[in-house]
């Protein structure tokens, strides 16, 4: 027998029932007035039947609380595994936020010591530290943007039209599932003739690496070819990047044969179709 509250109501109504008919049968109001003088005004026939009834009812009922206790035992069994399953969870988010700690203030360590060292001989001064903690708040601001280039911008270009082209971009790189967008805007004056490129804020770096390193699948797109994505550059890592883009240019005339790719500030070459071999520094 399975437990459920249908059958405990069922079985609720068969007691109460059987109490009223034998209640009836003795000719009282109520269980306190059943008593043994009354059971005896009872012919044997209809008091075997009674007790016969109580004692199926008293079975069936001892029966659906085994099976209750049963149905609580699994219950509770259910709760602590999702409980220690949500300790788990929060041991991970304590574990990942322990790791983000201690990555930044490394950060802002190697930000300080390297601003340090280019004043070589200078004394660390409030203003030093502030610079080189606005350095890092910079960097790990756009950490988490990425830039889309190259994507026609109509007339009358609308922020849902917009919205809408970059989602779809992001659901070509084939990441599954797809990132939410916190914002997302062109950037510089409007120009006749013009692409503006298009700033993306995503809600974590980590999803940015993610669309970044799968940008290549974009060329399986027509409407896409002459779309590419790159990180969000401050002006200075911007034109250390065309530096780099215009040397491998060169590279590419004089041996097109290989293929050329640029990460991490530096130019890597690699057969076509094979992974990078070697890399020219920035």
């Amino acid at each position: 027998m399975d437990f459920s509250v249908d059958r405990l109501n069922v079985m609720e109504n068969e007691m109460k029932s059987e109490i009223q008919k034998l209640l009836k049968a003795v000719n009282v109001s109520c269980g306190s007035e059943v008593t043994e003088t009354a059971l005896n005004k009872l012919h044997k026939p209809p008091l075997v039947k009674f007790v016969s009834t109580f004692l199926n009812l008293v079975e069936k009922n001892v029966e659906l609380c085994k099976c209750a206790a049963g149905k609580m035992d699994i219950l509770k069994s259910e709760k602590i595994a999702d409980q220690k399953r949500i300790i788990d969870i929060q041991q991970g988010q304590i574990n990942s936020v322990q790791e983000t700690v201690k990555s930044e203030m490394k950060s802002w360590a190697d930000v300080v010591q390297k601003n340090t060292a280019q004043r070589s001989g200078k004394h660390l001064t409030e203003n030093s530290v502030k610079q080189a903690l606005r350095t890092v708040d910079e960097e790990k601001r756009r950490s988490k943007n990425f830039m889309i280039y190259g994507y026609p911008e109509s007339e009358k270009e609308v922020n849902f039209e917009l919205n809408r082209s970059v989602k779809n971009i992001i659901e070509c790189t084939d990441m599954i599932p797809a990132p939410r967008t916190c914002d997302i805007q062109r950037i510089g004056r409007k120009e006749l003739g013009k692409n503006r490129p298009i700033k993306v804020q995503l809600e974590s770096a980590s999803d940015v690496d993610y669309v970044l390193t799968r940008a290549r699948n974009l060329k399986n797109f027509t409407d896409y070819i002459n779309v590419y994505l790159g990180p969000d550059r401050t002006r200075e890592e911007q034109l250390a990047h065309n530096k780099l883009v215009k040397q491998m240019k060169q590279m590419i005339e004089k041996n097109p044969n290989k293929h050329y790719y640029i990460r991490n500030r530096k130019i890597y070459i690699a057969d076509k179709g094979l992974s990078a071999q070697t890399s020219q520094s920035s």
